[in-house]
């Protein structure tokens, strides 16, 4: 019983890895560079329930300041949490740097 308890634990974290919470998703791929104050091109893999795989995609994030702290560099791997406010608006609401 505990056995289960745990494996059912387990698949629940990664259902909530890819999708934390209604309306948000997470977006995995490689920094390209910065478009302005908010703006950036991501190079970023499929996105389950969401998108396929993209050559490059501009995400708009949340604020200036959200993006400085990232102190993103190109060719860095990130995870994006974002929202999804129209079929094709997606806000950045965290950025994550991955090793």
């Amino acid at each position: 019983m505990i056995l289960l308890a745990g494996f059912a634990a387990g698949i629940w974290g990664t259902y909530r890895e890819a999708f934390p919470a209604k309306g948000l998703f997470r977006v995995t791929g490689v920094f390209e560079g910065r478009g302005g104050e908010t703006m950036m091109l991501i190079r970023h893999d499929a996105v389950p329930g969401l998108m396929p795989e993209m050559r490059s995609m501009v995400f708009v994030a949340e604020s200036r300041n959200l993006l400085d702290q990232a102190a993103l560099h190109p060719g860095d791997r990130v995870r994006l949490t974002v929202r999804q406010n129209a079929p094709n608006d997606l806000m950045v609401l965290e950025i994550r740097k991955l090793r």
